[in-house]
């Protein structure tokens, strides 16, 4: 079986010179690019880092419409050609050859090669930035949690304190009623820190996968 020709080796760009420019530049550049028919909505050309994005070869891509293959937009809701909408460094995600979403940031700009318009549409992937953007509101949420779990009590333990220590200053104490408060205080100081240390075991066994290495291992070291 043949292989396929895309729009650039077709000689849609002129002549061999400029062929061979725009096919080097097209193959290395670090992005990944598919090229669009937008009357048929049809791959016409693809790159090596798409091929590599999406998991699909170039004989898959070449030819394939891109609605619920490598876009997740149904026919007749393209967001270029259906829905006019400006796509530039939009967070989108595109279908890899696993069925799985990968976020991406498109960019669709209009190109006339030929005599004909063409979509010319680039992508990045940002799996690993969306990943540590969940990370971090994963952190977030786990701070915010043990500072809400510790500070009331230890709000009204200072207020406690400071009566205390009024009473101590004036004289007019009961040494038994402080002793009393003191280690009511003490039994809240061993529940808080069991509140976080059970946050702590939740953030290293049931969520370890959310919270960054070098924080669990802070969790370890303390």
């Amino acid at each position: 079986m043949p292989e396929k020709k895309g729009l650039i080796e077709g000689g849609a760009v002129g002549e061999a010179g400029p062929v061979d420019l725009f096919r080097t530049v097209f193959e290395r550049i670090q992005t990944a690019i598919l090229v669009i028919d937008p009357a048929a909505h049809r791959i016409v050309d693809v790159n090596p880092l798409m091929e590599s994005l999406t998991g699909f070869g170039r004989d898959q891509l070449l030819g394939s419409t891109c609605h619920g293959f490598v876009c997740p937009a149904r026919f007749g809701e393209c967001p270029v050609t259906d829905l006019h909408r400006d796509t530039l460094n939009a967070e989108r995600e595109i279908i890899n050859a696993n069925g799985k979403r990968v976020p991406v940031l498109k960019t669709v700009a209009k190109a006339e090669i030929g005599g004909r318009e063409y979509l010319v549409e680039s992508f990045t992937d940002i799996t690993d930035r969306k990943r540590a953007e969940e990370r971090q509101l994963a952190l977030i949420a786990f701070l915010s949690e043990s500072i809400l779990r510790a500070r009331k009590p230890l709000e009204i333990m200072q207020q406690d304190f400071e009566q205390l220590a009024a009473q101590a200053k004036s004289g007019d104490y009961d040494a038994e009623e402080i002793r009393m408060q003191l280690q009511v205080h003490a039994n809240n100081l061993r529940q808080i820190l069991t509140n976080i240390e059970d946050l702590q075991k939740k953030a290293l066994e049931g969520r370890s996968d959310e919270i960054p290495p070098e924080f669990r291992e802070f969790f370890k070291r303390t």
